[in-house]
């Protein structure tokens, strides 16, 4: 499943989806359970080709220069979790989401959502 979600991304990214992260919480919500699974997150933010972003070398991988250039207060290490020093766009993703997971139950609720927009993650 990992693989088919990160050739899914992957691909999206390819082809340039229009930016759509900023949507609002319910619109994000797909299944409407007032929560923003992984999944429904990971829909909208490859929409949004922040992987490409900033992965600036375009060689599919975000090294630690690449992070450390984002000015954001996470650990490289952290989000590196095969220790390999790249993020892959798995690890990518998971990263970004479990940043604003802030009880860490594996979905978003309307806060979480909201303080990731306040920190910036809808800035674009």
């Amino acid at each position: 499943m990992k693989k088919a979600l990160i050739i899914a991304v992957a691909t999206t990214l390819a082809l340039g989806a229009t930016p759509s992260l900023a949507k609002s919480f319910s619109a994000q919500d797909a299944d409407g359970n007032g929560q923003i699974s992984r999944d429904e997150f990971y829909s909208s933010a490859a929409d949004n080709g922040t992987f490409s972003d900033w992965d600036t070398t375009n060689d599919g991988l975000i090294d630690e220069n690449e992070f450390g250039a984002l000015d954001r207060d996470w650990s490289f290490a952290d989000w590196d979790t095969d220790g390999n020093d790249y993020l892959d766009s798995g690890e990518f993703y998971d990263g970004y989401y479990a940043s604003y997971d802030a009880n860490e139950d594996g979905h978003w609720d309307n806060g979480e959502w909201d303080d990731a927009g306040e920190n910036g993650l809808f800035d674009f």
